[in-house]
């Protein structure tokens, strides 16, 4: 037996497998909605994970959803921050590579990359689930390309300056041109938020 809760409405259900039980959660979405977040056992996980569980062993589940446009304005401002952050460690790696410590900025380098595998999906996740007037739409369309593109260049510049093993690459690819693609994209959201 599960206590369910869906937006803070509770009920109780008996499903026999997880697949039964997605089955019910996804029939008990609203219209467009998407689960935004799931709870096991007051444990917070991601909707995937929810398969790694017995419906026996689950006591309380509770589940809060919204439309995929609201998610994506919640995240402008946190996405921004993001973008600082990273550019934050962008600019430590690239000091390491100029100060000859080139295993320390190679080894952080490492999680930066994971970051901006994220962040690229997160990016396109945004940019596909705003609901923007046309003006709006219009007027960052062009912008939002180059900051993609600008990225993408330096993103496979990394990659190449890595295979070499150049430092003083690395460290302006680190320090300036990955810091200023993302710098694109911090503009963008902001007109965006504004």
């Amino acid at each position: 037996m599960i206590q369910l809760q869906i937006n803070k409405v509770s009920e109780t259900i008996r499903p026999s497998s997880i697949g039964e039980l997605r089955g019910y959660l996804q029939r008990a979405l609203q219209p467009g909605h998407v689960i935004s977040v799931l709870r096991v056992n007051g444990l917070e996980i991601a909707e995937e994970r929810l398969g790694e569980f017995e419906p026996d062993a689950i006591r309380t589940l509770e589940v809060q959803t919204a439309l995929p446009a609201d998610l994506a304005w919640e995240s402008l401002t946190e996405t921004q921050e993001w973008i600082e952050r990273i550019c934050a460690v962008l600019d430590s790696i690239a000091q390491d590579y100029r100060l000859g410590r080139e295993h320390e900025g190679a080894s952080r380098l490492v999680s930066v990359v994971d970051a901006l595998q994220v962040l690229v999906g997160l990016l396109q996740g945004i940019h596909a689930s705003l609901d923007l007037d046309q003006g709006t739409r219009g007027r960052i369309a062009v912008p939002w390309q180059d900051a993609e593109s600008e990225l993408k260049l330096s993103v496979e510049g990394l990659v190449q300056d890595l295979e070499q093993g150049d430092p003083e690459r690395l460290a302006d690819r680190t320090g300036y041109a990955l810091p200023r693609s993302l710098g694109r994209f911090r503009d963008v959201l902001a007109e965006i938020s504004a």
